[in-house]
């Protein structure tokens, strides 16, 4: 069985995202096809970040990975900036940016949305990135390169230190991200291409970076055919810089171990058996345990479902499993809840 082992965050953030990963075509990965758009500056402009973060290997010195300010600013705050939804916070040490510490907040949440793919695969669509309030930050796992692969996509999990966190924000507030966002058009040939999106909730309020494309406009020689504008070059830098997390924090990472949800969002979409029949390799029917307590005809747009009820059912179907319940047959999409996801 050939298995996909490479990391997520260890390339290029938008060909690294699920939405690319999660079909295989003629022996080519949607990955495959956006990984050749990637740039080489990009490399180097995320190299151009971390050099100026000091040695990326070792947390912050001085002041516990405190941020440098710019002049006329105060931490945590960007001069001009209107503030979006306040969050609860801690209070937070002298220096430090606040941000919520809640174990279902998301302080930062990073990856791509949108593009040409299936509905199903936008519901089931998972960040690349998200650091939590409590100190967690969560990765896509690698799945096996076959199909039909599983059909719960694998989430990584590791701990995240105060230091490793305002690291981060540091490197966002500097980059002035930390603030309602700017124009980020800009004139290329691209096409069904998603939107690198970030978000960030800080004491200071919610901000929501959004870009179309960025970074795949690039030709097969790596130089950029797109107008590569200071904020489209500013939010690269930043996301590459979150594509190298553990560079960019060092020691403040933790282990990583598979994430075990407590929650899934799911939705269900009947099918004919007559479309069925047609599939190669055929589908595997399963009937759906009633000790759920789910009908599934109310789960057409979004539902959540605890994973004490659902037991070992999702993480046992592949892409070609459904489910049989008052004689419809449905298709899942299937999600562990993450922080920051929305309410169904």
């Amino acid at each position: 069985m050939s298995v996909n082992t490479s990391h997520p965050l260890d390339s290029h953030p938008l060909a690294a995202h699920p939405l690319a990963t999660r079909h295989v075509l003629g022996g080519l990965t949607r990955r495959q096809v956006l990984a050749g758009l990637v740039a080489a500056p990009a490399v180097a402009a995320a190299a151009s970040v971390l050099a100026a973060c000091g040695d990326p290997n070792v947390e912050p010195a001085g002041t516990d990975g405190a941020p440098t300010t710019t002049p006329g600013s105060t931490p945590g705050s960007t001069p001009g900036s209107t503030p979006g939804s306040t969050p609860d916070t801690s209070v937070p040490a002298e220096g430090a940016i606040a941000h919520p510490t809640g174990a279902d907040d998301a302080i930062i949440r990073y990856g791509a949305e949108g593009g040409f793919v299936a509905p199903e695969t936008l519901f089931v669509n998972v960040p690349s990135l998200v650091v939590s309030g409590d100190g967690r930050a969560f990765v896509p796992g690698a799945v096996p390169a076959i199909y039909p692969g599983p059909l719960l996509l694998p989430m990584g999990v590791r701990t995240i230190s105060e230091a490793g966190i305002q690291r981060l924000l540091a490197l966002a507030l500097n980059a002035g991200l930390l603030a309602p966002p700017p124009d980020y058009s800009a004139e290329m040939m691209v096409a069904d291409a998603p939107d690198t999106v970030v978000r960030f909730t800080v004491g200071a309020g919610t901000f929501e970076h959004r870009a179309y494309a960025l970074g795949f406009g690039v030709d097969d020689q790596g130089a950029p055919t797109e107008e590569m504008t200071p904020a489209r070059q500013a939010l690269l830098d930043y996301v590459q810089a979150l594509g190298g997390l553990a560079a960019t924090v060092g020691s403040a990472l933790g282990e990583e171990t598979l994430f075990e949800p407590t929650e899934y969002r799911l939705r269900a979409t009947p099918v004919m058996e007559a479309d069925l029949a047609g599939m190669d390799p055929a589908p595997t029917i399963v009937d759906w345990p009633a000790s759920i307590g789910l009908d599934l005809a109310t789960a057409s747009d979004c539902v959540r479902v605890s994973a004490d009820a659902v037991g070992t059912v999702f993480t046992d179907a592949d892409q070609l499993t459904h489910f049989r319940q008052d004689d419809v047959i449905y298709r899942l999409a299937v999600a562990g809840v993450l922080p920051g996801d929305p309410v169904c």
